[in-house]
């Protein structure tokens, strides 16, 4: 069966409370934690 595009990506934890700025290490997508 096809897998659809969202879900070919791996959960994955982004510990991003620390400094506020994560990369993700599959996709490359940047997140930045709005307080």
């Amino acid at each position: 069966p096809q897998m659809k595009l969202w879900n070919s990506h791996p959960r994955v934890y982004l510990p991003i409370e620390s400094s506020g700025w994560a990369k993700c290490p599959y996709c490359g997508a940047e997140y930045t934690l709005r307080r």
